[in-house]
């Protein structure tokens, strides 16, 4: 969203006129984009919008050289919250848990997934997401070429991560995005749509097709698009070609 916002805007506006819309669910790394024009004004013409904040403590370094620092985005959550309503429309997702090596140095966010939990909920945010980074051939290949190895986390490590989060998180729920023995759940979830929904609009429950097996989330209708190459520059996204 932060490269393209003409072209976001376009295409919401003209395929999905807010009249057919029940929420607009935007997952960001640059909060501070929907806070200005275009964003503003269009976004705020629709009846609900659901934020996935993701934050994973590594903007700003090799892993991702054009996203701001964690500290930066956290001290916009106040902002917007005021835009979408309420910290109940906004999930933190510390996202995707990572560590490499490679150059001499060794990269995570594993210790700042947890500080970043615990800033979000003194905001009142109380929901946020995560899982691990896949081991897609191109992202290693990606990763290889800037001199990095992917760190292999097996499955009873992810869990343990996983419920050492959860558990220190509480009150807040931590869900887990698509991690192997962990309780599915949906980052689109239309029960939770419904709840939020300033009118309290009914959203359709139908499970999403084509998705992962562990994926739990409701339909929708994605506008992103793969001709146009984000310009964040993180190594590990699966979404830009090799």
């Amino acid at each position: 969203m932060a490269w393209f916002p003409e072209r976001f805007c376009r295409v919401l506006s003209e395929n999905h006129p807010p009249e057919a819309v029940h929420t607009v669910v935007v997952w960001t790394k640059f909060p501070g984009t929907l806070l200005k024009s275009p964003y503003r004004e269009v976004l705020s013409r629709y009846g609900q919008l659901y934020v996935h904040l993701t934050i994973t403590g590594l903007g700003g370094t090799e892993l991702e050289p054009k996203v701001p620092h964690y500290k930066e985005t956290l001290s916009m959550i106040p902002d917007l919250i005021n835009f979408v309503g309420s910290p109940e429309r906004i999930r933190v997702r510390p996202d995707p848990l990572i560590k490499v090596t490679g150059n001499g140095i060794s990269l995570t966010n594993l210790d700042k997934a947890l500080e970043i939990i615990k800033a979000s909920m003194e905001y009142g945010i109380n929901t946020f997401s995560t899982s691990f980074c896949t081991h897609y051939s191109k992202v290693i290949k990606r990763l290889a070429r800037h001199g990095f190895e992917l760190h292999h986390y097996p499955v009873t490590d992810q869990i343990r991560i996983y419920n050492k989060l959860k558990e220190n998180a509480k009150p807040g729920i931590v869900y887990a995005c698509c991690i192997p023995g962990a309780p599915t759940s949906r980052c689109i979830d239309a029960e939770l749509l419904t709840k939020l929904h300033p009118k309290k609009e009914k959203c359709s429950p139908v499970r999403a097709k084509n998705q992962r097996e562990l994926c739990g989330c409701t339909n929708s209708t994605d506008i992103g698009w793969y001709d146009m190459r984000c310009r964040s520059g993180c190594l590990y996204c699966y979404a830009n070609p090799t």
